[in-house]
């Protein structure tokens, strides 16, 4: 796992300074993923991936070494660049089933990886490919605690800066519905993005995610916590 110094963990550029969902360990043994952020994320807001992107009626093209490296959807119109890194599955037709992960794209083309070539190529007919936004952070959506969570955002971000979240150790959760006295579990899916829910006890860890566990407890309602952060 990469060491990183306290400073990176604060920092917030709008150029990628490292590998996307690299794991990063300050020398507190905390443990960071680097991740985008798609929009504002305000600090001490839960993260997870944006919903996945879904296109269909997509063909494959081969590299010169006869590799399906290239998927095309003629009027994409993506912005370039914006899913490198970016998983995805076949998940519709010709060649369903295959999982790859993409190393750059144009407006119209997604290049992969060459070790991730697909082995089936695809149908216009009839293929369809869902990308996962795995790189990418948004606040996590209002009343839904069934996510699969990045992370806790330790300092604010604008759209499109890149940097760490934290994953494990100890640090701020914004709790948005009442006080979260000291030892009580967070979940995500309070009724404002991005903030935490005091967890409910009858439920267990796959009825709800996890967040972390109350240290010190928030003075009032909407303002965050000291937790021990441990997002699975």
């Amino acid at each position: 796992m990469k060491l990183i110094n306290f400073q990176s963990v604060f920092d917030t550029p709008t150029i990628k300074m490292g590998n996307m969902n690299e794991l990063g360990c300050t020398p507190d043994g905390r443990i960071w993923e680097y991740l985008q952020a798609t929009e504002i994320i305000t600090k001490y807001m839960v993260v997870s991936n944006p919903a996945n992107t879904t296109v269909l009626t997509v063909s494959s093209a081969q590299n010169a070494a006869s590799q399906n490296v290239y998927i095309t959807e003629a009027a994409a119109g993506w912005t370039v660049g914006a899913y490198q890194d970016h998983w995805l599955l076949v998940n519709a037709g010709t060649g369903s089933g295959q999982p790859a992960k993409i190393k750059d794209n144009t407006a119209t083309t997604l290049e992969l990886y060459t070790d991730y070539a697909l082995g089936t190529a695809l149908a216009v007919a009839d293929s369809g490919i869902a990308i996962r936004h795995y790189p990418d952070a948004e606040k996590t959506a209002a009343s839904d605690e069934d996510l699969a969570l990045k992370g806790v955002a330790q300092v604010t971000y604008a759209a499109d800066d890149y940097g760490w979240f934290l994953k494990r150790g100890i640090g701020g959760v914004t709790v948005g519905a009442g006080v979260a006295t000291i030892n009580a579990s967070l979940t995500a899916g309070d009724d404002i993005e991005g903030y935490a829910l005091i967890g409910t006890t009858a439920t267990g860890l796959y009825d709800e995610n996890y967040v972390g566990r109350v240290l010190v407890a928030n003075l009032a309602e909407d303002e965050a916590c000291l937790a021990e952060i441990n997002v699975l």
